[in-house]
């Protein structure tokens, strides 16, 4: 594990508009997607400034419109690393058949070589949500690694509070609580138990697991990161005390312009409501003082050195 604490990875997730009103309740609008398009502009800018090469978690139906394609395109040819982030984004993907999680990897596998010449080698999951099946069904559509975990109960439990407020309204979240196992503090990467009925404890999956990092069980995302200066510079600082590799997943609402959003969306994200610059100015920040002690490097580069370990 020494010869991987000096590393660090940038990630991000994919998610667009519509995601986010899912989670809120609100109404679809059929319309451009600014996450998608000025978010993720500038997230590529600030990769290119930085020669950063990051990890890209892709919701493949959204390949279908050329603006998407077309960015994703030049993250290839940046040097990007593009992973899978399912098909459709389903939240409820953890509970699925074998057969109908075949059908989404093989989708969203199929999409994404049609960008990149190959098949994608990671998965995150929708909504951090694992289950025995999903990991099964990962592993035989033949992916290195997942990095779907992120070993934070207080981030759990943030979300389960929305989500249970939010379900006594009139507009339910289409979001999940999910299990609290699977949010449990832990260190990583390391390959996870397999489980089941006449399984013995020790058996182990091929599959690489790169959880998220949460120092003290707090998210170091870019919700954190941005959100609040003093806090996400105590996270940062804490999450460069591991002697493991670390990564710092990102959303691109995270950088998206808040004169871009929606009103009724800006309304319900305060994280919206920080001033484009300072949220960029917050990121530059953090990623300056982690560059300064690691080596930034794309999530499958990881999980290919922890194999040949």
């Amino acid at each position: 594990m020494s010869a991987l604490a000096g590393l660090a990875s940038l990630s991000i997730d994919l998610d667009g508009v519509r995601h986010y009103r899912a989670i809120h309740g609100l109404p679809q609008k059929s319309a451009d997607d600014p996450f998608l398009t000025a978010g993720l502009d500038c997230f590529l800018d600030f990769c290119a400034r930085f020669g950063l090469k990051a990890t890209l978690f892709t919701v493949t139906e959204d390949l279908q419109h050329e603006a998407v394609a077309q960015r994703l395109r030049r993250a290839v040819a940046e040097g990007h690393e593009i992973a899978c982030h399912s098909h459709r984004h389903d939240y409820a993907m953890s509970r699925w058949t074998p057969a109908q999680l075949g059908d989404e990897l093989a989708r969203s596998v199929a999409a994404i070589k049609a960008i990149t010449g190959a098949a994608p080698r990671g998965f995150r999951a929708p909504g951090y949500n694992l289950s025995e099946p999903l990991l099964d069904a990962i592993e035989n559509a033949g992916f290195l690694y997942d990095s779907s975990l992120l070993p934070s109960p207080a981030y759990w439990g943030a979300r389960g509070l929305v989500i249970a407020l939010k379900s006594v309204g009139a507009h339910p979240s289409a979001s999940l609580i999910g299990s609290p196992k699977g949010f449990l503090p832990q260190r990583g990467p390391f390959r996870l138990k397999r489980k089941g009925k006449g399984l013995r404890g020790g058996a182990r999956r091929n599959l690489i697991e790169l959880p998220m990092t949460a120092p003290m069980g707090l998210p170091w995302i870019g919700t954190t990161v941005v959100g609040s200066d003093q806090f996400g510079w105590q996270l940062t600082r804490l999450a460069l005390r591991t002697r493991r590799p670390i990564d710092l997943e990102l959303h691109p609402i995270d950088l998206t312009p808040e004169d871009a959003v929606d009103g009724d969306l800006l309304r319900v994200r305060k994280d919206l409501q920080v001033p484009h610059a300072l949220r960029m100015q917050r990121l530059e920040r953090c990623v300056e003082r982690v560059a300064a002690a690691r080596r930034f490097v794309p999530l499958e580069e990881v999980a290919q050195r922890l194999r040949a370990g």
